[in-house]
């Protein structure tokens, strides 16, 4: 029997700094509206929606809207299937896009669309909020088994760097059966932009800056930091 990957996500990734971070910052906003772009699993949305906000959540993957329209809350918000493009124009008040969803748009055209989408999906003053993993933390160096080795059940999941080409860096996903030996991997890309390079991308997309954190208990980012944490306006 294979990993249900879809299904053991939120095992295998347990750490949810990122959800509490989105979630204050919503009640800081006062938002009555939420997108949640690359909603994967939907804890997220549907954490927002036990809010009262009124939450559309977005991604290309059926297996992870499968996972996220049966968790509990999930009737109170609007699951589609799709990319960006899906997002109701002048429709939310906080658009955010969790679990480092930024750094799969590998070239800067799919990025540049992806930021024009979302700003014509909030309202005018609205709020983008994301993360994106800081290239100078070279988290790539620690993508080996020994690091990253997660279980779920019987099944043994890890990660290995398999090349690195900045901004993008390619890893493999190993998946394992100790019962049968059974072995599976897959291929991924992502794109490790720089606090310059996002902050031009969001000027050029319409947004204004509003923070950039280093982590998610809001320290500026530094050599010492893993992420970059992003805030950006629409004009009001």
């Amino acid at each position: 029997m294979a990993l249900d990957f879809a299904a053991a996500y939120d095992e295998l990734n347990p750490d949810h700094r990122d959800h509490r971070f989105y979630l204050e910052l919503a009640a800081e906003l006062g938002v009555t509206s939420a997108l949640d772009l690359g909603c994967g699993t939907g804890v997220l949305a549907r954490a927002l929606a036990a809010r009262g906000i009124s939450v559309v959540g977005i991604d290309p993957d059926p297996e992870m809207l499968r996972v996220a329209s049966r968790g509990p809350g999930a009737d109170r918000v609007d699951w589609r299937l799709g990319y960006s493009d899906v997002a109701g124009t002048a429709s939310a008040g906080l658009a955010v896009m969790s679990g480092h969803v930024a750094q799969v748009f590998l070239d800067d055209a799919a990025w540049e669309r992806a930021l024009h989408d979302v700003h014509r999906a909030l309202v005018p003053g609205g709020t983008l909020a994301f993360e994106s993993r800081d290239p100078a933390a070279r988290a790539w160096d620690r993508w080996t088994r020994a690091d990253t080795l997660r279980t779920t059940g019987p099944f043994e999941f890890w990660h290995e760097t398999v090349d690195v080409q900045l901004p993008l860096v390619t890893y493999d996903t190993f998946t394992l059966d100790p019962r049968t030996g059974e072995r599976t991997s897959t291929r991924d890309v992502l794109a490790f932009r720089d606090a310059e390079t996002l902050s031009r991308s969001l000027q050029a997309a319409g947004f204004q800056l509003l923070f950039l954190y280093g982590d998610w208990d809001r320290r500026p980012p530094s050599v010492n930091t893993p992420e970059l944490i992003v805030g950006a306006r629409t004009s009001v």
